[in-house]
């Protein structure tokens, strides 16, 4: 039986989840917990949850962004955490 060669496809490149720092920490910020988003507006709250919170400190720490030390990404979490209100500002 002759079988024909399969053609093979070219590896796609695999893109980061994060593009930046900022990003990558609210999303290891959403991940532990210590923040959520409004169901209704999209807006980010803080949920004053310390267990959260000592959570993703904890995995910046461990596992930081790609090319950032973990100084960096400690401080990124709480620059993207002083941004973000208790409530939604829409929701009053």
């Amino acid at each position: 039986m002759i079988t024909t060669p399969q053609r093979k496809l070219p590896l796609q490149n695999t893109r980061r989840a994060y593009r930046t720092l900022q990003g990558w920490a609210l999303g290891t910020l959403i991940q532990h917990g210590a923040v959520t988003e409004c169901e209704q507006h999209g807006h980010y709250i803080d949920r004053a949850d310390p267990d959260g919170w000592n959570r993703a400190r904890e995995d910046a720490w461990r596992n930081p962004f790609p090319g950032a030390t973990a100084d960096a990404c400690i401080a990124a979490l709480e620059n993207v955490m002083r941004g973000i209100g208790g409530t939604c500002p829409d929701c009053g």
